[in-house]
This record gives structure tokens, sequence and C-alpha cells, in this order.
């Protein structure tokens, strides 16, 4: 089969190697607009569920993958000066660039070919010369867009404003910080991903993100890849008290809206959805790049 993969994030390449390893045979192409060591984000969670089909599927990759993982048991909630735990979840966490070097180095060797900094053909004209066509083109999937009538997403734009932010503070469980400040209740969802730094994402509802001044920072053009630095320096004063003098760093990041992506089917021919162009996972579960690699 000769396979085109559109976007070289971590479900678009997994299911390459995948598909290499089934048949060495299979003529597979991976497209990536992005450089090979550009990632946005900070660190990516998985299940003791996932690790386990992952180490079945492909033991090299696994094997690489656990090298760098932190590992916890428990979910901590603060909230008003209490702390309420729950324990014997069984998480794993891994920079997403590691992550990407990882999967990235397995598709060379299995002969899989990468084309990075490259703008894909668009699904249709791939979908011409090759028996299949995956779309992992991600949550504002060009793919999902030209094929509305087949796929019939439904998406939903929620209406709190979210930041995704990385801390050199190194959590020692999955947090939820739960924090009534003046202009209102603001959470926190933080977990680390190696023994360096932890995410750290910022979520309040638009009424509260306007009282704090938020709007004002964040309605100016911004170069691309460029984060919201005034943000980010307005975060890291509010939540002191949580950082303990650790810093909060950005990485593309600015105030979005989460979207809810359910689509009526995945495929459309021989053209399919993966990852988040087909479904997203709120990120408070931990379990959007689980759920594209699954």
């Amino acid at each position: 089969m000769r396979i085109a993969v559109i976007g070289g994030g971590p479900g678009g390449l997994y299911f390459a190697a995948l598909a290499k390893q089934l048949d060495p045979m299979h003529e597979i192409v991976v497209w990536e607009r992005n450089a090979a060591d550009d990632t946005f984000g900070f660190g990516v969670v998985f299940s003791d569920e996932t690790l386990g089909g992952i180490e079945h599927a492909d033991p090299a990759i696994y094997e690489a993958m656990a090298c760098t993982f932190a590992r916890w048991d428990d979910i901590d909630v603060h909230y008003r000066g209490e702390v309420v735990t729950s324990g014997g979840h069984g998480f794993a966490a891994m920079s997403r660039r590691r992550l990407l070097q990882i999967l990235q180095e397995r598709c060379m060797a299995l002969g899989v070919t990468l084309h990075f900094q490259n703008q894909a053909p668009s699904a249709g004209e791939l979908a011409a010369t090759h028996d299949l066509v995956v779309a992992a083109d991600g949550v504002n999937s060009a793919t999902r867009t030209e094929y509305a009538e087949t796929f019939r997403p439904a998406l939903d734009a929620r209406r709190c404003k979210f930041m995704w932010l990385g801390t050199d503070l190194v959590f020692d469980a999955f947090k939820f910080y739960i924090a009534e400040t003046p202009d209102g209740v603001m959470q926190i969802h933080g977990y680390p991903y190696d023994a360096t730094g932890s995410t750290f994402i910022v979520e309040m509802n638009t009424a509260v993100w306007k009282r704090a001044g938020f709007d004002a920072l964040a309605g100016r053009e911004f170069a691309p890849g460029a984060s919201d630095d005034e943000s980010i320096e307005r975060v890291r004063t509010l939540f002191a008290g949580i950082l303990g003098g650790h810093s909060v760093v950005g990485n593309n990041s600015r105030w979005i809206n989460f979207t809810t992506v359910r689509c009526a089917s995945w495929r459309h021919r021989n053209i399919v959805l993966l990852g988040d162009a087909a479904h997203t996972a709120h990120f408070s579960i931990g379990s959007g790049t689980k759920l594209a690699m699954e």
C-alpha cells in the first residue's frame, strides 16, 4: 500500500511506525509543516493501561519512552487551604519534544519517509495517488473542513479561557488548584513531565478573564509562534504562592478556548481522520495524546 499521513504529531508518527511494522512493503510518507524539533506545549500524559498497549504494539518505542517517564499515582485537589487526594491511578508523563524525537527516530529506522517544513498536498490530491490518506492535522483540520459533508463535524467552542504554560516546579502528583482571586475563581491544572519541569495550565471563565484584565493584554496581534508574555507575567504574579519562586514559561502560549470536536464519521472514501482532527479530549483529563495514539 501507498499511505500518506498529513501531520507529524504523536498520532500520525505512531500510526506510521505501526503500519510499517505490519508490512515493511508499505510505502509510507508523513508530511509535517513544522520543523522536526518544533513543538508546542510541554508534557504529555499516559495511563498505565495505554502504556501497556504501546509496549505490546512496539516494545522499542515503549522502552525509549520508559527511560524518561515521570510517574505518579495521586490526583491532588487544592481548595481553600485543604488538599483532597485520590490515589492509585497510575500515570506517566514525558516531554512532548522527547516523545516526538522517539517517534521520528523509530519511523526513520523502519523506513518511513518524513517531510518536515513541508505543507502537505491536499487530502484530495493525496487520495488520488495513495491507497490510504490519514489526516492527523489537528483540531483545526483542513481535511475535516474540506469533506465536512461526509464527516459532519460538530464543533462546540466552550466559554472558558485557558493557556498552556510550563514551569520548573516539579509537581509530585496530578495537581488541580482552585484559586479564589479578587476577580473570581481561576484554576491551575499541573503535572510533572520529567525531572526538570511540569505542565502548568491556567483556566478561568470569560467574565473572570476580563475582570482580571487579560482581555486587554491579549487583544493585540502576535507574531507566529510568539507568546503572550504580558499575560504570562500576570499569571506568575497571581500564582506566586503556588510557584514558590519558580518560573513560568511560554511556548507559543496564548489565551484560547477549548473546542469539543465530534464527527459523525471519521472516513471519507480512502481518507480517515485521526486524533484531534476526529475528536478532542479536555486537557483536565490528560488524555489528548493518549487518544490519538490509541
